[in-house]
């Protein structure tokens, strides 16, 4: 009886540990690959042409921050 008592206090456990990790996922911000910069509604990301991630819409913005942070 024991046995059945730790393996569902195991189960119960990895449940909220998944459910931990999934809030986190979800709550977590976007970044840019091209300038790093995080999204938010000033700066909405899309998919980025060649498919390596998220990227900012407007091209000519995320290029001029991206050279003022290479600077």
């Amino acid at each position: 009886m024991s046995n059945e008592l730790d393996a569902k206090a195991a189960r119960e456990r990895a449940k909220a540990i998944a459910e931990q990790r999934r809030a986190e996922r979800r709550n977590r911000k976007r970044k840019c690959v091209v300038c790093g910069v995080e999204e938010s509604d000033k700066t909405p990301l899309g998919p980025h042409p060649e498919g390596i991630g998220p990227s900012c819409k407007d091209e000519v913005t995320c290029q001029a921050r991206q050279a003022a942070a290479s600077r």
